[in-house]
């Protein structure tokens, strides 16, 4: 992004961006406009949609929501959120199927309308940051695609921009309460020494990376994504909530211990630095806020083979307790006092990563009187090379293993989702066993 002043700067209301959106704002690959950072959703709409009425509804939303009609710049030397009195007139589109441009052969004029609705990034600059299309392929079928950029949205916001949709397609004249605003949000605690001390003692030095090394700045297919999907079963999780109860740890430090074996078995590297995403949502006034609220928190531990999985698990459960308290010191601020550039994905505290949520978000679309059927749920893009995301559904746990193809393919992926339930199983069965005894063999490169 180029520094400049902006009319709009002058006219609308300017808010200094939070250190989260600074992050996504000032990322390297932004000016290779590939979509990136672009949230895609793609929905089939069957049944009498009244297109009138879901136009209104969307542009109700960016009404409601100052950070769905914003840009961002950078001024003075700051990135800001620039709020604009009204949505852009590019927010809504509808298009119908016979008028898009013929895909390859292999790909109907929709699906590659999808393609290049991934692949080409929001302006920041000029916006729209939040773009809905709504294509008619019959008069009672449609595909509605809607693009987000991350910087204005996280998993929470979803779900609030769902129930809001509904509310205001059900009854255009409702009254919703006031929505809280990103730019509303509490200022954090100032950073002290003694925190950035932590870090720079915990991050230094780094460890080699365990995953293979890729010239990803030279490939840029790197990042297309590949994605595993699993589900633990009832008694598996029955299993896991046992286990963190007997060792008085949570489900979530039991499954990253787990993760840690893991990586050891797969990879050989028994040193592994990796970021946990934050929510970093914790004031009341902020649970129903729209916008980015994540932060990546680094946690580095080191698997001694030998040690018991109940050992491996009090300490990792240590080392995340430290981590989760200095969460609130902004990941560009760590960067920065380890003299490391942001961004560069080759590095070890980009190379692998977990994401645990312990409850439900209800992303289920609904729309009253029309069926929905979600048609794309799992990324296109993979932001690093190796991210395993969990999160708790309907009493069991749905596992998802995202990876960058460029650094690990399929297979591999594959096989890493089996050696995670094995040794979850065995873990939690004998929790005395060794991580060693748990993977029943050392760790072997991974071939990519």
């Amino acid at each position: 992004m180029i520094e400049k002043q902006s009319p709009a700067v002058s006219t609308a209301r300017v808010f200094a961006a939070n250190a989260s959106q600074r992050r996504l704002v000032i990322h390297p690959r932004r000016p290779a406009a590939d979509g990136m950072f672009n949230v895609l959703t793609r929905l089939r709409l069957t049944g009498p949609l009244d297109t009138d009425r879901l136009e209104r509804a969307l542009l109700q939303l960016a009404v409601r929501h100052t950070v769905l009609r914003s840009t961002f710049a950078l001024h003075g030397g700051q990135t800001v959120q620039i709020a604009h009195a009204e949505p852009h007139p590019d927010v809504f589109r509808l298009i119908d199927q016979h008028s898009l441009p013929a895909g390859p052969a292999d790909e109907s004029p929709v699906d590659a309308l999808a393609v290049r609705l991934q692949g080409t990034s929001l302006s920041l600059d000029h916006g729209p940051v939040f773009q809905c299309t709504l294509v008619r392929v019959t008069e009672d079928e449609h595909e509605l695609f809607l693009v987000v950029d991350h910087v204005v949205i996280d998993e929470r916001s979803k779900a609030i921009l769902i129930k809001d949709l509904r509310a205001y397609y059900s009854d255009p004249d409702v009254e919703l309460d006031p929505a809280p605003q990103l730019h509303e949000v509490p200022p954090r605690d100032e950073v002290s020494a003694e925190d950035l001390d932590y870090w720079t003692r915990q991050l230094t030095p780094l460890s080699p990376r365990p995953l293979p090394d890729v010239s990803l700045q030279q490939d840029p297919d790197a990042f297309t994504a590949g994605v595993v999907h699993f589900t633990l079963t009832a008694d598996a999780t029955a299993a896991l909530d046992r286990t963190a109860a007997a060792h008085r740890a949570t489900p979530f430090s039991v499954m990253l211990a787990v993760y840690y074996a893991v990586l050891w078995d797969w990879t050989g590297t028994a040193d592994t630095t990796m970021f946990v995403p934050t929510d970093t949502r914790n004031e009341d006034q902020q649970f129903d806020a729209v916008g980015f609220f994540q932060t990546a928190t680094f946690m580095r531990y080191e698997v001694r083979p030998e040690e018991s999985f109940a050992t491996l698990l009090d300490g990792v459960k240590r080392m995340a307790a430290a981590a989760h308290a200095r969460r609130h010191v902004p990941m560009l601020q760590i960067l920065d006092a380890l003299g490391l550039e942001y961004g560069d994905l080759r590095h070890p505290v980009y190379q692998t990563g977990f994401s645990y949520s312990s409850h439900d978000v209800d992303n289920s679309w609904q729309l009253d009187g029309i069926q929905i059927e979600n048609l794309l749920s799992y990324p296109t893009v993979a932001q690093i090379e190796l991210l395993f995301e969990v999160m708790r559904s309907h009493g069991m746990y749905r596992c998802e293993v995202v990876h960058a193809l460029g650094a690990v393919d399929h297979q591999a992926a594959e096989d890493f989702a089996r050696r995670f339930q094995s040794v979850l199983a065995a873990a939690t069965e004998d929790p005395t066993r060794t991580v060693s005894a748990l993977t029943g063999r050392v760790g072997e490169a991974i071939s990519s």
